[in-house]
């Protein structure tokens, strides 16, 4: 299994975020100065569905999916219960590039994205049967935030690549902070 590996040779704490195309990746905690850690680079994540009804939250059962895919959340009717069912169905993704994502319910729907366990980002519909999309192209693209300070971004195809944080000392730069990804 690839890995994206991230090591801080800074003096102080350096937080990662990595995003694949439009997809938050992963949000790393601080990692310590000298230390490093790994992060499965595969493309498999856990999606949830909530909405409000009638002063109710309602929150759809996981789905785990791979890559791009389609979510459509909705309300069935329950009449054996007297209650309403909540479900987030998932079909395939009609770009092969996109995360799509559409409900039917009244109220808005948020889907969360996360991955072992750990909450990345969330998609908003607040129309019913109008699409959003999330683009997850091939290109991971990753900052860090070292010292209170943002670095540039940099960039990487390379699911295996080693990711480095690290004082700028050029001329031009000393004193900054700089990201590798080799």
């Amino acid at each position: 299994m690839s890995a994206l590996t991230f090591l801080n040779t800074t003096q102080y704490i350096a937080q990662f975020v990595v995003n694949k195309g439009e997809q938050v990746v992963a949000r790393l905690p601080g990692i310590a100065p000298g230390a490093s850690l790994q992060v499965p680079s595969d493309d498999t994540y856990q999606v949830t569905a909530s909405t409000i009804l009638e002063g109710n939250t309602y929150t759809s059962a996981p789905a785990t999916v791979s890559g791009a895919m389609g979510f459509v959340a909705q309300v069935k009717q329950n009449n054996l219960q007297g209650t309403y069912d909540f479900e987030m169905k998932v079909e395939a993704s009609s770009a092969a590039d996109q995360m799509v994502f559409q409900k039917t319910t009244i109220g808005p729907v948020t889907f969360n994205i996360s991955k072992n366990g750990v909450y990345l980002q969330s998609v908003v519909v607040q129309n019913s049967f109008l699409v959003k999309t999330l683009q997850i192209g091939s290109t991971y693209s990753m900052y860090a935030v070292i010292n209170g300070v943002t670095t540039d971004t940099a960039q990487t195809t390379n699911p295996s690549a080693v990711v480095t944080a690290e004082l700028d000392n050029t001329d031009l730069e000393s004193g900054y902070f700089t990201l590798s990804a080799l």
